[in-house]
């Protein structure tokens, strides 16, 4: 079947895909992705052989991704910004057969293997696509993703998830069409991708709501300004953000905010709790329809929408039907309702995935079938989950533990704060203490803000979680995707020590 037929689509001369500067109908998707797949053959790739994804926002990263998808590989797409040492790293673990791309880190490493390279920049690639068979592929090859992850804390590792290789194309599409649809992705109008295309949560939603028969318009690059615009488009029904694109929308001058609500039915957001204040001072600006998501890599997910969110502020919502969630201390018994503890999620069918290559690693993430990533969190009476922040991030503050993303929430609304984030920082009589970074919003006054903070932190928070210093800094770092980096700022402290 065509891609338009499996996604319910009558008229595939309707678009699919565009990027601002290239625009695909169905039917032509249908005839690229099949190309690129035959093109991968060509080049030696065979059912299950590894292809990697290093693409820039761009419709090319469509047409690879569900080419290698329908060619029955298993592909892994990598961020963009990763250098050749961590891009040989995947190559190595995965022995990959193929590598598309438009980005260097991946060239070269791809080039110092002798790992065959599909560029996308290159002058002759439309010519190679277009010199590929478009007959369509076997419906029975069953392709499946390999995401990596990121490698902040080490070696990256691929995690393979339950069922994989298993699943035709068919049953893989109708499965992401099923995400966006539990998630409240409308399958009509269009999906605005703000977000980095190879960013794992957004991706998966994003192709699912393509898989329901919407239209996929990507923005080649963020830029608060023009997303707002394009946000306030008519057509746009749905889109996925994290909340420092928040952040950024709310710091934009009052008249570019100025203007009509978007008529946008979901905003999907997640990749970091978003604090109640946050969420209601862009609820002003985009309207009310918030859908916001906890999960990661591993699996696991759980869902707060747009009728929850404002009765239980700071929840992220309850897990999604085949998945339970439970708190667990240091012990692995359960915890009372209430109590903090690690945050365990456990399949309704077994494990779901492991470590390519790491046992030692898999059997660390679970305890039986259940599984945690090291966050830290607590339940209340209904099952609804709320974080206090990870493991790795902990405080120990005289013996007693800190939680810093706790300490976000409770400062994170202060006037003439743009953006925070809270770290360990040494002490010689308490080991560590908190101190925060800030950023300010324009025009704010430093010392001001300061006072605030204290203040807010005197009402908010208990003696041993109140900040013992305030740094004033022009950007809070962040990964590709958003993602606070709250060690870089913690290293800063201690290296100066």
């Amino acid at each position: 079947m065509t891609l338009g037929a499996l996604s319910g689509v009558r008229d595939e001369s309707r678009v699919a895909v565009e990027d601002g500067a290239v625009q695909l109908s169905w039917r032509d998707l249908d005839a690229q992705t099949n190309r690129f797949g035959r093109g991968l053959e060509a080049l030696g790739a065979t059912p299950g052989s590894h292809v990697v994804l290093c693409i820039s926002n761009r419709v090319d990263f469509v047409v690879a991704l569900i080419g290698a998808w329908r060619a029955g590989c298993a592909f892994s797409p990598l961020k963009t910004g990763w250098t050749a040492n961590e891009v040989d790293a995947v190559l190595d673990d995965a022995r990959t057969a193929v590598v598309v791309t438009d980005r260097d880190g991946a060239r070269d490493a791809a080039r110092n293997r002798g790992v065959a390279v599909v560029d996308l920049d290159a002058d002759d690639y439309p010519r190679w696509l277009e010199a590929q068979s478009d007959a369509p592929l076997p419906d029975d090859r069953r392709g499946y993703k390999m995401p990596y992850t990121s490698g902040t804390t080490g070696r990256p590792k691929g995690v393979v998830m339950r069922g994989s290789g298993v699943a035709d194309f068919a049953a893989g599409w109708a499965g992401i069409a099923y995400w966006a649809e539990a998630l409240e992705l409308p399958g009509d109008g269009v999906h605005l991708f703000c977000s980095r295309l190879f960013n794992g949560a957004p991706q998966t939603f994003g192709f699912g709501a393509l898989a329901r028969g919407a239209t996929l318009r990507i923005l080649p690059q963020w830029e608060p300004a023009t997303a707002l615009a394009e946000l306030r488009k008519p057509d746009v029904t749905s889109t996925i953000m994290v909340p420092t694109m928040f952040r950024q929308i709310l710091a934009l001058p009052h008249e570019d905010r100025e203007g009509p609500k978007p008529s946008i039915r979901t905003i999907l957001h997640g990749g970091e709790p978003c604090p109640a204040p946050l969420k209601e001072a862009i609820a002003g600006v985009l309207g009310d329809g918030l859908v916001e998501y906890y999960g990661f890599t591993e699996g696991g997910m759980t869902v707060v929408r747009r009728d929850e969110w404002r009765s239980r502020p700071g929840t992220v919502g309850r897990p999604l039907p085949g998945m339970a969630v439970s708190i667990r201390d240091e012990e692995g018994r359960e915890a009372p309702t209430g109590t903090e503890g690690t945050v365990y999620f456990t399949p309704s069918k077994g494990r779901m995935f492991r470590y390519q290559g790491d046992e030692e690693k898999t059997e660390g993430a679970h305890l039986g079938d259940s599984f945690t990533v090291g966050d830290i969190g607590r339940l209340d009476e209904e099952g609804f989950l709320y974080l206090c922040g990870r493991v790795a991030d902990v405080v120990v503050s005289a013996g007693v533990n800190v939680y810093p993303a706790e300490v976000d929430q409770a400062l994170c609304d202060v006037t003439g704060v743009a953006d925070l984030a809270a770290v360990g920082a040494p002490d010689d009589t308490r080991g560590e203490v908190i101190a925060v970074f800030v950023t300010l919003t324009p025009g704010a006054d430093a010392a001001a803000v300061r006072r605030e903070i204290e203040a807010a932190a005197t009402a908010r928070l208990a003696p041993y979680k109140r900040p013992r210093s305030v740094h004033v800094v022009e950007e809070i770092p962040r990964d590709q995707t958003g993602k606070l980096l709250r060690r870089v700022l913690r290293d800063r402290l201690w290296n100066a020590r």
